[in-house]
């Protein structure tokens, strides 16, 4: 087995500033001598991708969520004001700033652009420098601001999302999922015998585990749109959202699983290494209960995995007697 040690102050990794040189733009347009233009100007700053397709660009995006967009207006099938604000009515994309390249320059075209959301318009032909400055910007305000959202919204020990993500934008995402008839999968971890690890191995080692942990935990979700967020203490709760019941237990699982796998000695345990416990509910399509309530059935089950012996996960979806 391993023993967590050498703990370092984890701030300067978990919220190292990401740059412009790792920043991802997205040119669309049908015409490629456009979208050779537009990348070769950018490629020495950022990453560039390119789509000739406008339908195309919902799904790329779901897959690699770029730091910019940049539309041509004019583009068969959609034009781009109408893909404009498509993406800014996907939760995907809604945040991504949008701008406009086109041979477009009247008041009237500019009007609708920024009605559909743009952030900014820039006009054919492309000078080199005028491009580079505003793009730029944009990309150093997006960077300010998600900056910003990972300090409000992250736990500075284990960088995950924290109980104020959890209360402010959970039951949002629950309300959607009710609205489309989707089902919430909610599963509480807590981390066995560790009181008796900090006891054992102090407080600084059990950060370091703490951390280890929850990075672990994070490697095991599946799909973009699913959460953990560090509880409190040694607790998780982690949200798949349109799940299944077995799909949830499976990756309750997983997470058992691979917390054990790590094989950090902890001598308070009788496993002899640190294990968790999970408890796991899955909400139904329609007549969503709140989140409180999830979070309390979950814990529920939570309880029975440790009553059972731990280093275990039981569910809503098996037949076992909930403790009275």
């Amino acid at each position: 087995m391993t023993q967590t040690t050498g703990y370092t102050t984890l701030e300067a990794s978990v919220y190292a500033s990401k740059g412009l040189a790792d920043c991802t733009v997205l040119v669309v347009d049908d015409e490629r001598s456009s979208c050779l233009v537009v990348t070769t100007i950018l490629s020495d700053m950022v990453q560039c991708e390119f789509l000739h397709d406008p339908a195309r660009v919902i799904g790329f995006c779901e897959q690699l969520p770029p730091d910019l967009i940049i539309l041509d207006i004019n583009m068969p099938g959609i034009n781009g004001i109408e893909l404009c604000q498509q993406l800014k009515q996907h939760r995907t994309t809604s945040a991504c700033p949008v701008m406009f390249i086109t041979g477009e320059g009247n008041a009237e075209t500019q009007n609708m652009c920024w009605q559909a959301g743009a952030s900014d318009y820039v006009r054919k032909p492309v000078i080199a420098s005028t491009l580079v400055h505003r793009v730029k910007n944009i990309l150093q305000s997006k960077l300010r601001l998600d900056l910003l959202t990972e300090l409000t919204f992250k736990d500075q020990l284990t960088a995950l999302y924290n109980r104020y993500y959890l209360f402010t934008e959970i039951p949002t995402q629950l309300k959607r999922l009710s609205r489309e008839r989707k089902s919430l999968g909610v599963i509480m971890i807590d981390i066995d015998y560790f009181k008796g690890f900090n006891d054992r191995y102090g407080h600084v080692v059990g950060d370091k585990c703490l951390f280890d942990v929850a990075q672990t935990l994070k490697e095991q979700l599946p799909g973009p749109h699913d959460s953990i967020v560090r509880f409190g203490g040694e607790e998780f709760s982690v949200f798949l959202p349109d799940t299944t019941p077995e799909k949830c237990r499976n990756i309750g699982q997983s997470m058992v699983d691979a917390v054990a796998n790590l094989s950090i000695d902890n001598e308070a345990s009788p496993l002899a290494k640190v294990t968790i416990s999970a408890g796991y509910v899955i909400s139904p399509p329609s007549n969503t209960p709140g989140l409180e309530q999830l979070l309390s059935e979950a814990d529920l089950y939570l309880y029975e995995a440790k009553l059972a012996g731990k280093a275990r996960i039981h569910g809503s979806s098996e037949q076992q007697n909930r403790p009275c």
